[in-house]
């Protein structure tokens, strides 16, 4: 009691002050990177700027932009968060060609897919779309494969639409984190106010080194169209149904691959290899030495499982 007296009950209109000092530097923040979002994305989007590959097709009653190369067994590419098609034209798109009939797709909110205010980013959305996508494609079945967030979401497709998925294959996929391990890029981007103030600020993701200049002026190109920065923060904030995901595990029943750089600072090897054990009979293939980006860097050996993946 005389902690309280003395101490503590001294301190509260201190603590007072630093509280509504926050919420006062977060509403600003809010406001700010609102309005710098606003600056940020000028553009439309409706159609295909020219210079694109790929095609705009009308899948569930949406506009999904898809890239095409090659004939045979389909090949459903899955980009991970902030992606598009181009992580997989750059270097892996044209190799997969020469045994499937690859298709790299754009996820609603990203890449040029549709943007709509009334569209809910997450897990639901971008797995009824592939759906959709494959539906207005006519392709029955399909290998499947997702990077990153496109590993999730091809994860909760493979185990919802099971008779559509022949095999699977995750690519650094996003797996559920401890706290101590999610990036502090993911968990700042949370926070309202601080998350549309990094990314109003931000022309384009991802901003690393390592990345050649067309990939930088194609995300910059997507990053100027109207409800990007508004889709990322959607699914960061409300989309991501860990436990969803996790049952999905459980349900898998197509044969699958998990390739994973032991070198991966997003999602860490160890990570996906501690929820590889939840999908039946998965195989692992770590790459030693590879990061994240396993299509930029050691797209061979990508292509290369996948392709071996198919003799099994």
């Amino acid at each position: 009691m005389a902690i309280w007296h003395h101490l503590l009950r001294p301190l509260l209109p201190w603590l007072g002050r630093i509280a509504g000092g926050l919420v006062a530097m977060l509403a600003l923040s809010w406001v700010i990177g609102l309005a710098l979002i606003y600056r940020a994305e000028p553009e439309a989007g409706a159609t295909l700027p020219a210079g694109v590959a790929g095609r705009l097709v009308t899948a569930g009653g949406h506009q999904v932009h898809v890239v095409e190369a090659g004939t045979g067994d389909p090949l459903l590419l899955v980009h991970g968060f902030a992606g598009s098609t181009y992580d997989w034209e750059a270097q892996v798109l044209e190799p997969l060609a020469r045994s499937h009939r690859a298709i790299a797709v754009d996820l609603l909110g990203m890449g040029f897919s549709a943007r709509a205010s009334d569209l809910a980013y997450g897990y639901d959305l971008w797995s009824q779309q592939l759906a959709d996508v494959m539906d207005a494609l006519g392709i029955v079945m399909a290998t499947v494969v997702g990077h990153s967030l496109g590993g999730a979401v091809a994860s909760i497709f493979a185990a919802e639409h099971s008779g559509r998925v022949e095999r699977l294959v995750l690519v650094a996929p996003l797996v559920p984190l401890e706290w101590s391990e999610r990036a502090w890029f993911f968990k700042a981007m949370e926070l309202p106010g601080v998350g549309e103030l990094m990314l109003g600020t931000a022309a384009h993701l991802p901003q690393l080194p390592g990345f050649d200049d067309p990939y930088h002026a194609r995300a910059h190109e997507i990053f100027r169209i109207r409800g990007t920065r508004r889709a990322l923060l959607t699914y960061l904030r409300h989309g991501r149904d860990t436990p969803r995901l996790v049952d999905a595990y459980r349900q898998i029943v197509a044969p699958t691959l998990i390739v994973s750089g032991t070198a991966d600072d997003i999602m860490p090897h160890a990570a996906v290899r501690r929820w590889a054990t939840a999908i039946h009979d998965a195989l692992v293939l770590p790459l030693d030495g590879v990061g994240h980006r396993v299509m930029r860097d050691a797209p061979a050996r990508l292509v290369a499982a996948i392709d071996d993946l198919d003799r099994r």
